[in-house]
């Protein structure tokens, strides 16, 4: 059984293992005083930031994660889209209850930082509609 539900403190320990091993599989270093340290207090960097954090959880255990940050007024951005690899179809519906996150809260642009995208098949993103704009991966919602 899987479901997809909002993180909490709790779920920390269990994301940022998850998130090692997400790192390990595309041999990058954690690195929790630098480029990670957004996973040292998810509350207060994500739901702080008017954004989100999910996580899937199957028969029990955390097996992905989605986090969403503000970036500015009109923009959001999906910093964190990992799940494991038994896991792959569950990928699309953490990042549409992102899409739909963004709508919700009047964001007109959603976009996805390079270091969630590397998780993300190419095809999903674009089927999603999400462009290339300079570098960028930005989808209008």
């Amino acid at each position: 059984m899987s479901q997809i539900r909002i993180a909490n403190k709790q779920d920390e320990t269990h994301i940022r293992a998850l998130a090692k091993e997400a790192h390990a599989s595309i041999s990058k270093e954690f690195d929790l005083d630098g480029g990670d340290a957004d996973l040292k207090n998810i509350e207060w960097t994500y739901f702080g930031h008017d954004g989100v954090f999910l996580v899937l959880e199957v028969d029990g255990q955390i097996a992905g994660y989605a986090g969403a940050a503000k970036l500015s007024d009109d923009a959001i951005e999906i910093k964190r889209l990992y799940v494991k690899p038994d896991c792959g179809p569950s990928l699309e519906g953490l990042l549409d209850m992102l899409v739909d996150f963004a709508r919700k809260m009047d964001y007109s642009l959603l976009e996805c930082a390079q270091t969630a995208a590397q998780f993300a098949p190419a095809d999903m993103l674009s089927g999603k509609k999400f462009e290339n704009s300079g570098g960028r991966l930005i989808l209008n919602v």
